[in-house]
């Protein structure tokens, strides 16, 4: 607007002037003329700025207007935006309201279920249930704890002792079983049942011949009866004269070789049970 206001007035002046040099000399008579001439001018000007002032006053006044409604807009905008805020505090306090009266309700659940725990244990750890204090029940089960642990050590170590008695104990029966089952072979002339050696030597005279076994490596019981195995034939029998510690002597038997057959060296020796 003041725009227009100010090329307006540029153009006006200009005019002025243009009219002012062309009728300078009749403007400056005495006749009175540049009076009249101004005094038009000054009326012009006037009621020019008084049109330019009300345009300019009416679109201050519809700005304004516009701003106040908008401003109003906003301000409804922001209280309808606090009542939401407030309503949703609201909400919201409710809901922590509820809350921590949930969280009442349950510590005193825990409380109560705390003191029942107290006096059912208290008595266990030897302690008064109306005086204790859960932390002191909780170390003194501790400790007990602690001891049980221990004891349980020691009885686990006994366990094991016991446990190792029982199988030396065993071990010993076995032995004893072995040697009373032995000396009962050794009075009835048996060597063991498990006896496998090998023929060692044999003498050109065919009088006797050695074993690679004897009392240590084979239990080899003096006067017992052995059998010579080749495969699964029984070539003959044996008796036993003399046995050393890791070597025997015997013969053969009268009437127990296998016709067309000799003892040889490499030849397997069982024994025979029940004179079998």
């Amino acid at each position: 607007m003041w725009k227009y206001i100010i090329i307006s007035s540029v153009l006006f002046f200009g005019g002025s002037f243009f009219l002012f040099q062309s009728n300078h000399e009749a403007l400056n008579r005495a006749d009175g003329e540049l009076a009249l001439i101004l005094n038009r001018f000054d009326t012009a000007v006037s009621a020019k700025t008084q049109a330019n002032s009300e345009k300019i006053a009416a679109a201050y006044s519809e700005v304004r207007a516009k701003w106040l409604a908008e401003e109003i807009e906003r301000q409804k905008e922001a209280q309808l935006k606090a009542e939401e805020d407030a309503a949703l505090a609201r909400a919201k306090g409710d809901e922590y309201k509820n809350e921590s009266d949930t969280l009442k309700e349950e510590t005193e659940t825990v409380k109560r279920e705390l003191k029942d725990v107290v006096i059912r244990t208290a008595p266990v750890v030897e302690l008064d249930p109306d005086s204790s204090e859960p932390s002191e029940i909780i170390a003194a089960a501790k400790s007990l704890m602690d001891e049980n642990i221990v004891l349980q050590s020691q009885i686990d170590q006994e366990n094991e002792q016991i446990a190792a008695l029982g199988a030396e104990s065993e071990r010993l029966n076995g032995l004893i079983d072995a040697a009373r089952k032995l000396g009962q072979d050794r009075q009835a002339r048996i060597s063991p049942p498990e006896l496998k050696c090998q023929v060692s030597y044999v003498d050109p005279g065919y009088a006797f011949m050695t074993l690679n076994a004897g009392i240590d490596n084979g239990g080899v019981v003096i006067g017992s009866r052995l059998s010579v195995m080749r495969g699964d034939r029984k070539i003959c029998e044996l008796s036993v004269t003399n046995v050393q510690s890791r070597e025997s002597v015997a013969y053969v038997v009268k009437g127990t070789m296998l016709a067309g057959e000799r003892v040889k060296v490499g030849d397997t020796v069982v024994s025979v049970r029940n004179d079998k």
